[in-house]
């Protein structure tokens, strides 16, 4: 099953198991997106909906848990989208982002069961500058720590890994709480992204450099 089928009360979703397949998109993560002002370069993959999640790792990454930098840019009909890291919806952890004003905001999250995902203390996220929404769009910049592993989970840094991502064009009630309620998806779907496509050099040094950027 797939990321984040919410509900704004704890429900069970049905007759929708855990076996349930979700639409598997074509793998594009060897697609590049380079961040002009931090000079970042992405792997990204692109849903239906025109939200881009965009990956980029050390390219001294190894299997256990590696910092990740994730750009999700998608427009304001978008009000929240999440992508799972273990590419189901259940015992992974959930990144979560929407527009705030003229920023952005994350939201950490997991799910034990097929109920609403509590805040998660085991992934912690850094926002950058650039995390900003105008009348199009919305982008999130964040360094992520804690993932790329979890219980007996590691993702390999030097392979495919299934990700899965949900959307809603509502957004939530508290927009300016992290911590908030949040509606049901509209879509949602799940591809397999190289990782290796998204190693950079220099990681730590285009990190801090990205933290020190001006928004405009």
């Amino acid at each position: 099953m797939g990321l984040l089928h919410l509900a704004a009360t704890v429900l069970t979703l049905g007759n929708v198991g855990l076996s349930t397949p979700l639409p598997q998109s074509e793998n594009v993560a060897a697609a590049k997106y380079c961040d002009a002002a931090t000079t970042i370069c992405y792997s990204e993959w692109l849903s239906p909906e025109k939200i881009a999640f965009r990956i980029a790792i050390p390219d001294t990454a190894k299997a256990g848990n590696f910092d990740v930098l994730l750009q999700i840019a998608a427009p304001t009909t978008v009000g929240w989208a999440g992508i799972a890291w273990g590419g189901v919806m259940v015992n992974n952890p959930l990144t979560v982002g929407w527009a705030n004003g003229d920023t952005a905001v994350v939201s950490s999250r997991s799910a034990s069961s097929r109920s609403y995902p509590t805040p998660f203390a085991g992934a912690t996220y850094t926002v950058l500058p650039g995390s900003t929404a105008n009348s199009t769009h919305w982008t999130l910049n964040v360094l992520a720590k804690g993932v790329s592993a979890w219980g007996g989970t590691k993702l390999n840094p030097a392979g495919s890994v299934s990700l899965a991502y949900a959307q809603s064009a509502s957004p939530p009630n508290e927009p300016a709480n992290n911590a908030t309620r949040f509606s049901i998806h509209n879509s949602r779907g799940k591809w397999s992204h190289d990782l290796k496509s998204a190693q950079i050099a220099n990681f730590e040094k285009l990190v801090q450099k990205a933290s020190a950027a001006e928004t405009s």
